[in-house]
């Protein structure tokens, strides 16, 4: 009877590993792919999961009009539950940038509603969602509670935090969301994050925080977009204590590299190819 009993048990935990597994490479598949080329633009993002599935999720779609979405979201908890919210949530905005929605206040206020009906009480979710326009040089963005992405400027030195318009979804559908606009130079770099990022916290008990991302992107104003991201997450992962309870790590960064009218030699060309694939 135990021996079976021992069976049953290994032959659960198979079974268990094997959903974990198959829901893992449906989760990586909402994450983007090859990058689309926008003139004017160096971007890149990273989501590292504290598990086999996670609740961080990141996503870039090219605007009409040679502009670029930016999605950054964090799902409270973790495991299977929140793997689940983060695709549904993935699909939707997917779905509604496909179509060409500009009404960002409207799409994250649907969202919301969406969110409110399908997940437990226990459950919310935070959302930085942007466009960034390099012909025009600037950002426009809705946030729903998420953590404060920093925008860097390069001819100063300073940083902007772009703090959040609204609550996080799923806390009441009556929610309403305010768009913000904010310029951007060239040279300056949007950086947006989950909390697993700037709550990263020492054996001493220091969080790493907005100066931690600040000082990579003083420290690496040459590197491109995908090696500042990479940058983050490695030095917020060294900074962090080993045996604390990890949580998941995300980060996109977009840097305005100039207008799109001016692009070089080398973007056109860039460009041409993605038209073409």
């Amino acid at each position: 009877m135990k021996l079976l009993s021992e069976e049953s048990a290994l032959l659960s935990l198979r079974r268990l590993n094997q959903d974990l597994g198959a829901a893992r490479e449906i989760q990586s598949r909402f994450l983007p792919g090859p990058m689309p080329y926008v003139a004017g633009l160096d971007y890149g993002g990273e989501c590292r999961s504290a598990g086999e599935v996670g609740g961080d999720f990141f996503n870039f779609h090219r605007l009409i009009g040679n502009a670029l979405s930016v999605s950054v979201g964090d799902v409270s908890g973790h495991g299977i539950g929140a793997a689940i919210l983060m695709a549904g949530i993935q699909a939707f905005l997917r779905g509604v940038t496909g179509r060409g929605s500009s009404e960002m206040p409207c799409v994250v206020e649907e969202l919301n509603r969406m969110v409110c009906q399908v997940a437990p009480d226990n459950i919310y979710v935070t959302l930085f969602y942007a466009h960034v326009d390099p012909q025009r040089r600037e950002v426009r963005y809705v946030s729903a509670g998420h953590e404060p992405p920093l925008l860097s400027r390069q001819r100063t030195g300073s940083a902007q935090r772009l703090d959040s318009t609204g609550t996080v979804l799923g806390l009441t559908s009556r929610a309403v969301y305010e768009q913000r606009t904010i310029g951007m130079d060239p040279g300056d770099v949007l950086a947006a994050f989950t909390d697993g990022v700037t709550e990263a916290m020492d054996i001493e008990g220091r969080e790493w925080g907005e100066n931690g991302v600040l000082n990579v992107l003083r420290r690496c104003k040459q590197a491109r977009g995908s090696e500042l991201v990479a940058e983050i997450l490695e030095s917020a992962g060294q900074f962090a204590d080993p045996a604390a309870m990890p949580d998941d790590r995300t980060a996109v960064v977009v840097r305005l590299t100039g207008p799109a009218e001016h692009a070089s030699h080398e973007e056109e060309a860039l460009e041409l190819a993605f038209a073409a694939a």
